[in-house]
């Protein structure tokens, strides 16, 4: 007996993912874990929020014909050099309306010299709450929901961050 619960423990308990976190579980406001998602990113591998449990994440929803959403990823990847967090770009649209492609988040990334992860293939059914782009969530390294903002303020998104250190 106690062998097997000592492999059980060596197989489950020593995973960094074994967070206990579930979709059961899960809401989007602040003190909530963020409900698990699984994206392809701008070089067509898979892209797994609960995979990154342990590092600050920086969530954005963007869209190409999105003004804000272009100073924001450009003023956000010159934070990651300061902050240690994770900025992940989930992009909805294209400047026509059409749902982003990896062609799209490819040239999203390259147009905003970011060598962090740009999504695509959201689906409204994640339901992550928001009234307008750009939209953040700051997510800790417990991933618990810690900071929303809609809108595009720096000082306003830095604080955000920077409480998550």
């Amino acid at each position: 007996m106690n062998l097997l619960l000592l492999f059980l423990f060596f197989v489950f308990g020593c995973s960094k993912q074994s967070n206990l976190i579930n979709w059961d579980e899960c809401g989007q406001s602040i003190g909530d874990h963020p409900c698990d998602f699984t994206l392809k990113d701008q070089n067509g591998e898979d892209w797994n929020l609960y995979k990154h449990y342990g590092t600050p994440i920086l969530v954005d929803f963007s869209a190409e014909w999105c003004y804000w959403c272009e100073v924001a990823a450009e003023d956000v990847n010159k934070l990651t050099s300061y902050y240690n967090f994770i900025y992940v770009t989930i992009l909805l649209e294209s400047r026509t309306g059409n749902p982003a492609d990896q062609v799209l988040a490819k040239k999203w990334a390259d147009q905003h010299n970011s060598q962090q992860p740009v999504l695509y293939g959201w689906k409204p059914e994640f339901d992550w709450n928001f009234s307008g782009l750009p939209a953040f969530f700051m997510i800790n390294k417990e991933m618990v929901m810690t900071g929303q903002m809609d809108g595009w303020n720096l000082i306003g998104i830095s604080q955000i961050i920077k409480e998550t250190q």
